[in-house]
């Protein structure tokens, strides 16, 4: 059962999608986004942040792993996991050290986490719909506890 779930037509759609999406999550709490190549996994992401309550630049955490933004409630922690070779990696990380009731795991790639990630407490599936005219893009919320 989804809690939330819309069709976008843009990437100022799919921004807004975003900042709705933020009403839906708490803290403490791990969020998975699933999707493939350019389904708009970052552009959702970046856009929850904002609605958070970041005000300054939100960036791709593609090439460190994982990014850490200071909100109202907590810190959000942006992982973009598409580049690990193998899911131990992850130790290094020391993400369960990052962990408590302040902390929202924002998690891009969550396969490639294997062991190393927390379960999921939401799932965020984004999937991109073929349209020549149009980037459309469908996105599900789903509460998982």
């Amino acid at each position: 059962m989804s809690e939330f779930e819309v069709t976008v037509n843009s990437l100022s759609e799919t921004e807004e999608a975003g900042r709705e999406l933020a009403n839906y999550l708490n803290f403490p709490s791990c969020v998975y986004l699933n999707g493939e190549m350019g389904a708009g996994k970052t552009t959702l992401s970046k856009s929850i942040i904002n609605a958070l309550g970041y005000s300054g630049d939100v960036t791709s955490p593609t090439y460190n792993l994982i990014q850490e933004y200071p909100v109202t409630q907590g810190i959000v922690y942006h992982m973009d996991l598409y580049r690990l070779k193998d899911a131990s990696e992850l130790e290094y990380l020391a993400i369960e050290d990052l962990w408590s009731n302040a902390s929202l795991f924002l998690v891009e790639w969550p396969d490639k986490g294997g062991r190393y990630l927390r379960p999921a407490n939401f799932e965020i599936v984004l999937r991109k719909i073929f349209d020549k005219n149009q980037d459309k893009r469908h996105i599900i919320l789903k509460s998982i506890n």
